[in-house]
């Protein structure tokens, strides 16, 4: 369209151009924006995960978080700056609430990994959404402890089983010496009668 405005030798196609940059600029000035910095969070397991978003809307209605789980969606939390949150049953005391929509999940669990859906609704009623998933890895100390006691088991019976196998060697080293022919040809074995 602005090529077709350019080849007209019109002298208002100036103008045209300026009042359509002018109204696009109102229209994103008016509306909502959402930007994601990270589509993917990875967090540990009993550790803290912020999940960010930056929304630029001049007259922010509400910010409402959901968790995206396999039987529906879950409400997280509804906020509405400087008015009220209603933080949702099982988050009310790890949430934390940041100024731009962005929140905070403490204490994570692997319940908490999924996909997370943030909408910011501003006075007009328009609306956009943002994504986040967010991975949860369980802490590497635990798997270090796990093949460290592994480690140790296993040097424990191989060392049990060295020390078993030098005492069937040693038996059997003294049955060789026992049995062994003397000179008169019978064996160091003699019976002893009581």
């Amino acid at each position: 369209m602005v090529v077709f405005l350019m080849r007209t030798n019109s002298c208002n196609y100036k103008w045209l151009l300026s009042i359509l940059c002018l109204s696009g600029l109102l229209l994103q000035i008016h509306g909502v924006t959402i930007s994601v910095p990270h589509y993917i969070v990875n967090a540990t397991m009993n550790e803290n995960a912020t999940l960010s978003v930056d929304n630029r809307c001049n007259r922010t209605l509400s910010i409402k978080w959901k968790h995206l789980l396999p039987w529906g969606m879950k409400n997280i939390v509804v906020w509405k700056p400087g008015n009220y949150q209603n933080i949702s049953k099982g988050y009310e005391d790890r949430i934390e609430l940041y100024r731009n929509g962005s929140i905070r999940l403490s204490n994570v669990q692997f319940n908490d990994a999924g996909c997370y859906v943030v909408t910011v609704t501003d006075k007009e009623g328009s609306s956009k959404d943002g994504i986040i998933i967010l991975n949860i890895n369980e802490p590497i100390y635990k798997d270090l402890h796990f093949v460290a006691v592994i480690v140790t088991v296993l040097v424990t019976l191989s060392i049990i089983l060295m020390f078993l196998l030098w005492i069937c060697n040693q038996s059997v080293e003294l049955y060789k010496i026992k049995r062994t022919p003397n000179a008169n040809g019978s064996t160091d074995m003699e019976v002893t009668s009581l």
